[in-house]
């Protein structure tokens, strides 16, 4: 026989030993535990669990009123009680502030828009359509306004804006001050 030959012939024989030995252990297992077999079970309502909803403050509260025992008296409100007056104690007069560096650097504001209407503050880099409706419920609608701004107005309107040094690096009042040289000259 050849090398093949017998390579086959093996592996039927292991084949065939294998499948004798799944006949005889399914054989002995039956025999030897049929006395244990399987048990039948009845079915039995299967369980369902409710799911959770919150109970909102109004049914808790009445859930609680419900339980309430019978010998419980409700309570009748009193008549309500006027409340004693204060006595008026007159302060004393307070002194007027002094001005501080912090007023006495803002800048002239108007109430409202000269010629009834205002300045279109957007021309100038660096103010956008926030920082414009910002300056003008400071009282500040015309370019000449910023113009004529001196550094300590320039810088309060930074404190109020919230943008230290933005005034003077974009060159506002600089930038006013050519703007209102070409609308005078135009």
């Amino acid at each position: 026989m050849t090398n093949l030959a017998h390579i086959a012939e093996t592996a039927l024989l292991l084949l065939a030993a294998y499948m004798l030995g799944c006949i005889i252990g399914y054989a002995a297992r039956r025999i030897l535990h049929a006395g244990r077999g399987t048990r039948q079970v009845t079915a039995v309502a299967p369980v369902v669990a409710e799911p959770y909803r919150p109970r909102s403050t109004a049914a808790r509260l009445a859930a609680s009123v419900e339980d309430v025992p019978d010998d419980v008296k409700p309570v009748v409100a009193a008549r309500p009680v006027a409340a004693p007056e204060k006595p008026v104690v007159e302060k004393p007069a307070s002194r007027p502030r002094r001005k501080t560096k912090s007023s006495d650097s803002r800048p002239a504001t108007l109430s409202e828009p000269r010629n009834g209407g205002a300045d279109n503050l957007k021309q100038i880099k660096g103010i956008g359509p926030k920082i414009e409706a910002s300056l003008q419920a400071m009282g500040i609608f015309h370019i000449d306004q910023i113009a004529g701004w001196s550094k300590a107005e320039a810088e309060w309107v930074e404190g109020q804006l919230a943008f230290k040094g933005r005034i003077r690096r974009e060159r506002w009042v600089e930038q006013a001050a050519e703007l209102g040289k070409v609308s005078v000259g135009a």
